[in-house]
């Protein structure tokens, strides 16, 4: 069962709405980006990437201004309920907007278009995540809670995960006369309903929300053995402080960083394939029935994840956070090996097993590591008497662009690398297809154990970020 936080009914509310209008302002682009504008259109694979990562990197270096600005008006006003409007709404008439250009305008026409509103788009998206990230770390009191909050949001964002890969097909239907204008009426269903509406019922019901007794209780009082250097610096910049100076939290922020590039970025960069080798390889460049097998690898893990979220985070609260990710690493390492078996022509009832094994490692990625960062983030304001929740939150936010953009841009001139052309339909090389196999079984399995890795040198244990006050003394 669902572990629930020991927040309000509204409170609730506003989380779900807000981590699945988070979810499909995330996931929606690139979903419908690659089937309608470079497998429909014939848009270049490395150009297209291009344009879609340019303004998410761009997005990235703004980040933690927007967290200084998000932490500075919660302080005065109490909650984010203006920024999480405002970006909610433009967000949603901007990615609208992406799916308007004429489908018979030139390739660099359309390049330039889906440039310009993608970055606009990208720049509001910053503002929503920041927000809605950070009411979920304002609505964690302790480390239980932090769990049980990351697992709730993580679950409502999960539930997008049923429909996303169907945006495509859906565009597809008859009932539009094409999948022209079908692309136009889905991106306005999403941009409007599912990322602006659900924005401002989450903005709605966060009114109230204030910073937690904590953080306003640390503020008031003098912190309890604090590292020297915090004394020296009473007298900061709203820069200043900002900045982690404790090297211990330094490290271990680093490494979860570290973990977060890993997954969003790197797996992802080989993990991008499995829709390509679905296509031209299991259904021989059949793009609808590719699309129709992607869609149920997606669903199927959205149920694995669903099922799999409160089993993870009881594990979490019962063999501690380390214990739980080194679990969650060797199993994908394992689905990573079967996916060299598992994307044959013949076998795509097999994508199951794929979204089974691989469940595992968005629980770590959406629940385990951002309860973490929001221990870490605790644990410094302890420290250091200061609330950094939007620091935290934004630099987050600009790995994950980081690694997103790396997605694009690496996963576009792999695709070249290995020999793939867009315009040659099914005929594409046996040399191409065994490579996008190697990199989708292969990648995977050597980052996981770069991972594992990574959690080993952690260097505070669960024990450690148990927030009272024993856990305050330093050594």
């Amino acid at each position: 069962m669902l572990p629930l936080p020991d927040i309000s009914r509204q409170h609730k509310v506003a989380l779900g709405f807000g981590f699945l209008a988070l979810f499909f302002a995330n996931n929606s682009l690139s979903a419908m980006a690659v089937p309608y504008f470079q497998m429909t259109l014939g848009l270049d694979p490395f150009w297209l990437s291009l344009v879609i990562a340019a303004p998410i990197m761009c997005a990235a270096f703004i980040s933690q201004v927007v967290g200084r600005v998000s932490d500075r008006l919660n302080t005065k006003h109490g909650n984010r309920r203006f920024l999480l409007l405002v970006s909610g709404i433009s967000s949603g008439v901007l990615f609208s907007a992406i799916w308007q250009v004429p489908s018979d305008a030139s390739q660099i026409a359309i390049l330039a278009y889906v440039l310009t509103f993608n970055f606009l788009f990208s720049v509001a998206l910053t503002f929503l995540t920041i927000n809605v990230k950070s009411l979920a770390f304002d609505l964690s009191r302790n480390e239980t809670q932090r769990v049980n909050v990351m697992a709730f949001g993580s679950f409502f964002e999960r539930l997008g995960t049923f429909a996303y890969f169907w945006l495509f097909p859906l565009a597809q239907l008859s009932l539009w006369g094409g999948v022209y204008i079908g692309i136009q009426y889905v991106g306005w269903i999403v941009g409007i309903v599912l990322i602006g509406l659900f924005s401002i019922v989450t903005a709605w019901c966060s009114a109230t929300v204030q910073r937690n007794t904590e953080s306003r209780t640390d503020s008031r009082q003098k912190p309890v053995n604090v590292n020297p250097i915090v004394l020296r610096n009473r007298g900061q910049t709203p820069h200043d402080v900002a900045l982690v100076r404790d090297p211990k939290i330094k490290l271990a922020l680093y490494l979860l960083l570290g973990l977060t590039l890993i997954k969003f970025g790197a797996i992802s960069i080989f993990t991008s394939f499995d829709y390509y080798l679905l296509v031209y390889f299991v259904k021989h460049g059949d793009i609808a029935t590719g699309a129709y097998w992607k869609g149920i690898l997606s669903s199927a893990f959205a149920l694995f994840t669903l099922i799999m979220i409160p089993i993870f985070s009881h594990l979490t609260l019962k063999l501690g956070k380390l214990k739980t990710l080194s679990i969650i690493y060797w199993l994908t390492a394992l689905g990573a090996l079967l996916k060299w078996f598992i994307y044959q022509p013949g076998f795509e009832w097999m994508v199951v097993i794929d979204a089974l094994l691989g469940a595992p490692s968005w629980v770590a990625i959406s629940v385990v590591i951002p309860s973490m960062l929001a221990d870490l983030c605790a644990y410094e304001r302890r420290l250091s008497g200061h609330n950094k929740v939007g620091y935290f939150v934004s630099i987050q936010n600009k790995v994950i662009n980081f690694a997103l953009v790396s997605t694009m841009i690496g996963a576009g001139m792999l695709l070249n690398i290995v020999g793939f052309d867009a315009n040659a339909g099914s005929e594409q090389s046996a040399n191409s297809i065994f490579w996008m196999r190697v990199c989708l079984a292969g990648g995977p399995l050597i980052l996981c154990f770069v991972s594992l890795f990574l959690v080993k040198m952690y260097p505070l244990s669960d024990q450690q970020m148990a927030l009272n006050e024993n856990a305050l003394v330093q050594t």
